[in-house]
């Protein structure tokens, strides 16, 4: 007997529609555990990020605001009609890099493959613009958001312990994370 193949997900991707979209972007669950947090360690001269045990484990919650950032384009992903996912970005002329602003899956349908979608779509768009990376921040504690990162191709770059001063998490150390964007885009399976 052959097992089953899971069941794939009909994710609809299309561009955000503020009148419509706003709300259900706003109500998207962002909420992360972890148990684990990348820190800033100094060797000599040097500087190293990496992972650190935190106890008792975090849960945080990102509260959304969509008027705080220079965003220009977004998506949004939709399972059986109900907005699941966002992503914003804007292209830095200068430099061609693709910039995300905000990317969330709501927190019932992470791991679903609309983080994913997501990208895809959003990545889809700056090869057009003729963008040559892509590159997000997110927090050192958010360790799930880092790793989901990581699955999409991304790689840490850098990273800022000064960029959260003055907020709610100022003791938080900002994560850089990029990858490049291959100018061609990946031909679909041959059936």
């Amino acid at each position: 007997m052959q097992p089953m193949k899971p069941r794939p997900f009909d994710w609809t991707v299309r561009a955000f529609d503020a009148s419509r979209d706003t709300d259900a972007v706003l109500h998207i669950d962002t909420t992360y555990s972890t148990d684990e947090v990348h820190a800033p360690r100094r060797h000599g001269d040097a500087l190293i990020l990496e992972p650190a045990r935190v106890t008792p484990p975090q849960r945080r919650h990102f509260p959304l605001d969509l008027a705080a950032d220079a965003w220009t384009h977004g998506s949004v992903a939709l399972l059986d009609g109900r907005v699941c996912g966002f992503i914003a970005w804007a292209l830095e002329n200068w430099n061609r890099r693709m910039s995300i602003w905000h990317f969330y899956v709501d927190l019932p349908y992470r791991r679903m493959g609309a983080g994913r979608v997501l990208l895809d779509s959003a990545l889809d768009w700056a090869r057009r613009a003729g963008a040559r990376c892509a590159w997000a921040e997110t927090s050192g504690a958010n360790q799930p958001g880092i790793a989901a990162y990581r699955r999409l191709g991304f790689d840490i770059c850098g990273f800022d312990s000064t960029l959260y001063f003055g907020t709610s998490t100022e003791n938080d150390i900002a994560v850089f994370l990029a990858r490049t964007i291959d100018p061609t885009p990946a031909s679909p399976p041959h059936s």
